[in-house]
């Protein structure tokens, strides 16, 4: 018997110290041994990783000028069930935020288990919370988007939500590789598994200057959103749009639009304004597009910018339709395709159109990519395809001849001229310096599609739409520079209603320096008030981006080459036009009124246009009565009507 106890006692004693062995070793392999598992489970528990922090690496200029970027807030939450003096409670944030303690009573209702309070306050109100130690009332850190440069570039920035999250523009394109993953906050919690706010600092913080650097030149940015303000209160209009690219890479260095979104209050402008007009708005695009179709006639062999082509005195009818020039007065005859151009004249351009035929209309229309879209890297692009083949009557080919019944984006129309820039490429435009390539190199975004020589023919024939006598685009001229470039003024179509013919959308798009350029530049307004025209509206415009934008890159000529319009010798045309009137000086700051019956409005407006600040204008045609009577003394305070009716 006492053999067996002594058994038992034993079996009792050699079990107690395996147990113990058994535990001593597990608590060795936990305490002693890194188990990655164990960690995971610990700080899933303890630690709760916060979503809304995450950080944004910053938008920089290509000159790496911060456009966007993440800063440290705070935002503030409550459990209302834990608070204890609701009313107490209400009163200290009604003190520390702003707002009514009726307000934060009403917040604070306790059948709600969470409630935010406010969402990326300043870290020093978030502190001021902390201190006063509200029970209930919790703070955590942020990090929110800032645009440090208001409204520059609202549109092509886009903005994020509240919760970091990109919403438009390249904020939204690029959303995924703007998070950064390394910046997360891990927030511990307290043994209830509330989250403790205790320490300002913790989990990871990963200070970060990287970054994605545009192609956008903060400086000519500026510049550009300046003068479209300036576009604005001179010509009104529903939209004003500028853009700025490098022709033989296309980076796109500025991108402006009116009206202005601020990326930081995104609210306070109406959803239309938050749409990047340059890709997700079709226009048609009017006489810019004349030519395009004049490069390819060219490239054909079909014409040379000296083919004589018949206007037929500016009345072309087409079946029972007929096509009349945007004036009255321009009756032309037989003119070269470079006078075809430089007048804008839209006979002419329909007699392009018809020598080119529909397939290689269509053929054009492909190859300078305005059938479909550019790829740029920014959200929402659209692009229009071609009408089927039953609309390719004889009427509708004249049509698209002068850029009406086809549509287009903006970024599309400035982005076909760039091939008559840069030696014949198309390239798409690009956003990121990432994306520039070596120019002149075929590749995925970038191809051959016309030769040298039509190029330099072109550029001619642009030029000669700057300097020519009585060209639609001698307000683009820059003083020592040659610009080539074309207007475009566009009737605007109203479904169901047809060509509206009070709307319009003038245009100019050019480069310069025309040899060898270095800055390709589109302006668009939509409704603008009269006078409506592309030269006069568009074409001023562009003359201030290019001059403001060439000093910024000092690529602007130290000797002056070109002579002021009023004086340049330019040889004149074989059309039939009202000779023009010269200014006579009477005095410092006083002229004699000159005889302008028989003008256009255009010519009216380009002759008085640098003296008067306004002129009363009535009726419609040509100038028939004018007040005051030509030869009388007038000054910049004079008053001046004109009376136009049809026949002059």
């Amino acid at each position: 018997m006492g053999q067996w106890i002594k058994i038992r006692l034993g079996f009792v004693y050699v079990s107690f110290a395996a147990f113990f062995i058994l535990i001593g070793l597990r608590l060795f392999q936990l305490q002693l041994w890194k188990d990655s598992g164990l960690d995971g489970l610990a700080n899933r528990q303890y630690l709760k990783v916060n979503k809304k922090a995450q950080y944004r690496q910053p938008l920089l200029d290509r000159n790496g000028e911060e456009l966007a970027v993440s800063m440290p807030s705070v935002s503030v939450f409550a459990h209302p069930r834990l608070i204890k003096a609701r009313r107490k409670t209400a009163i200290s944030l009604s003190k520390t935020l702003g707002g009514s303690p009726k307000k934060w009573l009403t917040k604070l209702d306790k059948k709600k288990s969470f409630v935010w309070i406010h969402r990326q306050v300043t870290e020093e109100l978030g502190k001021k919370l902390t201190d006063l130690k509200l029970p209930g009332i919790y703070v955590e850190p942020e990090n929110h988007r800032f645009y440090p440069n208001g409204s520059l570039a609202g549109q092509t920035l886009g903005f994020t939500d509240i919760d970091g999250n990109g919403i438009a523009g390249i904020e939204l394109s690029l959303n995924k590789q703007l998070i950064d993953p390394r910046t997360k906050m891990s927030i511990p919690r307290d043994g209830k598994g509330n989250l403790s706010y205790l320490e300002k600092n913790y989990g990871e913080s990963v200070e970060t200057k990287d970054g994605v650097k545009l192609t956008i030149d903060r400086r000519i940015q500026h510049v550009v959103d300046e003068e479209l303000e300036r576009a604005e209160l001179a010509n009104g209009g529903k939209n004003i749009m500028a853009i700025v690219v490098d022709p033989m890479t296309g980076e796109i260095i500025a991108m402006g639009q009116r009206p202005l979104l601020d990326p930081n209050y995104p609210n306070q402008s109406l959803p239309a304004n938050s749409s990047n007009l340059w890709t997700s708005h079709l226009y048609e695009p009017g006489s810019t597009l004349k030519s395009i179709f004049a490069a390819e006639a060219i490239e054909s062999g079909l014409l040379k910018a000296s083919s004589k082509i018949d206007c037929e005195m500016g009345r072309l009818k087409i079946g029972n339709m007929t096509i009349h020039e945007a004036e009255d007065n321009h009756r032309f005859g037989r003119i070269t395709l470079s006078e075809v151009i430089q007048h804008s004249s839209n006979a002419g351009a329909v007699k392009v159109a018809q020598i080119l035929g529909v397939n290689r209309i269509k053929n054009a229309l492909g190859k300078f990519n305005l059938i479909q879209k550019t790829e740029v890297s920014l959200p929402g692009e659209t692009f229009s395809q071609l009408k089927n083949e039953n609309t390719w009557k004889a009427f509708y080919q004249a049509t698209v001849g002068f850029g009406q019944g086809i549509s287009v984006t903006p970024l599309q129309m400035v982005m076909a001229y760039a091939p008559l820039a840069n030696d014949g490429y198309w390239v798409r435009p690009k956003m990121f310096l990432s994306e520039v390539e070596i120019p002149g190199i075929p590749s995925s975004t970038q191809r051959k599609i016309l030769s040298t020589e039509t190029v330099k023919s072109m550029r001619d024939i642009l030029v000669s739409v700057t300097e020519g006598e009585k060209a639609t685009g001698t307000k683009a001229r820059i003083p020592g520079i040659r610009v080539a470039g074309k207007t475009g003024t566009a009737q605007k179509y109203e479904p169901g209603k047809g060509y509206n013919t009070k709307k319009y959308l003038s245009s100019f798009i050019g480069f310069l320096p025309a040899d060898k350029p270095d800055l390709l530049i589109g302006v668009m307004i939509d409704e603008p008030r009269f006078p409506y025209y592309g030269g006069l509206t568009a074409a001023p415009v562009f003359k201030k981006i290019a001059e403001r934008s060439m000093q910024i890159l000092d690529h602007i000529p130290k000797t002056t080459v070109v002579k002021n319009l009023v004086h340049s010798p330019i040889p004149k045309v074989s059309a039939v036009n009202t000779p023009m009137p010269e200014i006579r000086v009477a005095a410092d700051g006083v002229w004699y009124m000159p005889n302008l019956k028989g003008l256009s409005m255009r010519e009216a407006l380009r002759v008085m246009g640098e003296h008067l600040p306004s002129i009363k204008m009535a009726g419609d045609g040509f100038v028939d009565r004018q007040i005051p009577e030509s030869g009388t003394a007038i000054s910049s305070q004079s008053e001046v009507s004109l009376h136009f009716s049809p026949n002059g």
